[in-house]
Formats: C-alpha cells, sequence, structure tokens
C-alpha cells in the first residue's frame, strides 16, 4: 500500500498522482471525504467496484447501494431522471454533505443501482474529492467506511494502513478524522424527503 500524506484542504495534485494512477488500473484507493474515509474507484470498473462491496463486508454481487461522486450538477442530469423542483433544490444545497437518491439513468451502470433502479449521487464541498473526480476523468464510486449505523470511532491512518494493507493499493492519509456521515435525501413525488439526517443541514 503506498501512504500519501496530504492536506484535504490544500491538496497538491502531483501528490495525487499516485491515486489517479491507480484509480486508472482498476484499483481502489481510500480516502479522506468530507464526511469521513471511504472507499473510491473509478465508475468504469467493474472489477473494483466488487472489490468495495467485498471490503465493506458484502458480496461483490450485492445490491447493497454505493453512491458516485461527481464535480458538476450538470452530471445529475446525466446519470439520474429528475424533476424540475427537485434539480432546483439540489441545485441550491450543493456542493455540500449530501447523498441525492435519484432515479438512474441508462449511463448508470446496471451492478451500480439499488433493486428500485435509483442511485445515490454525491458532490461533496471538498478540494480532495473534486481533484480525484477530476484526475480519474469520470465519476468515482464511493463507500464508506462504516454503515452509518455503526457508532463511529476515530478514523486512524496508521490503524487503516494496518487494517487494509494488501486490500488497498493507495491510501490518502488526510489525518485523523470523525466520521459524520451525509444527509441521505431521496427524490419522491416531485420532492426530496431526507430519509437520513446527517452532516448536511436540513431546513425545518
Amino acid at each position: 500500500m503506498e501512504r500519501l500524506r496530504v492536506d484535504p484542504e490544500r491538496p497538491a495534485p502531483r501528490k495525487l498522482q499516485p491515486a489517479f494512477d491507480a484509480l486508472g488500473r482498476d484499483r481502489v484507493v481510500l480516502y479522506p471525504s468530507d464526511t469521513g474515509y471511504a472507499f473510491g474507484c473509478a465508475l468504469s470498473s467493474r472489477k473494483a467496484i466488487g472489490a468495495i462491496r467485498t471490503l465493506k463486508g458484502h458480496d461483490e454481487r450485492s445490491k447493497k447501494p454505493l453512491s458516485m461522486l461527481v464535480n458538476e450538477l450538470s452530471d445529475f442530469g446525466h446519470y439520474a431522471i429528475m424533476e424540475t423542483g427537485v434539480f432546483r433544490t439540489v441545485r441550491r444545497m450543493l456542493p455540500g454533505a449530501y447523498t441525492i437518491v435519484l432515479e438512474a439513468s441508462t449511463d448508470v451502470p446496471r451492478d451500480m443501482r439499488n433493486r428500485f433502479g435509483e442511485i445515490g449521487l454525491r458532490m461533496p464541498d471538498s478540494s480532495l474529492c473534486r481533484m480525484l473526480v477530476d484526475g480519474v476523468g469520470e465519476p468515482i464510486v464511493t463507500g464508506s467506511l462504516t454503515s452509518g449505523d455503526d457508532e463511529p470511532e476515530l478514523e486512524d491512518p496508521d490503524e487503516l494502513e494496518r487494517r487494509f494493507r494488501g486490500r488497498v493499493d493507495v491510501l490518502i492519509d488526510g489525518g485523523h478524522m470523525w466520521p459524520e456521515p451525509s444527509t441521505i435525501l431521496q427524490a419522491s413525488g416531485g420532492e426530496l424527503e431526507v430519509t437520513r439526517e446527517g452532516k448536511g443541514p436540513v431546513s425545518s
């Protein structure tokens, strides 16, 4: 495992090159997102998507949800189907710590959709996440270390290196982090409903 020490707020692109290379070779990286450490791979890599599911303790063909990181609001229109009112709400909220669950378009691989044909899309307010998407040139499939139901524990890069050595190619070390899951919003009837309240603020 190659370990890259970076400032997640001001990452240097040259320091991330080994991560870009790994993502381009169907490998999995472990990186600090805006909600804690997460596994990531290129959307085009069926092999790496299966590996992330395995790392999370699921069968590689499981329908357990994974999300996609994108950089542009136009990507929501490319990878999902949504009504105008939903898009207007999404546009006001993003970037931020939200996962937006929407009907997947035909451009989303079948193994990335849940059993209802939906996909979770994220557009974090994170320089490092944006660089990873730009560096690989396509959305990043992402899966948090925990399920969101687990009791959060301080994520220590030294411990992560010990746990995942030999199973993950690159660890992007952004320091210790307390994980805080994203807020999940589900499109329903032309509106967004909160299905999990997390880091992203929700209007009352």
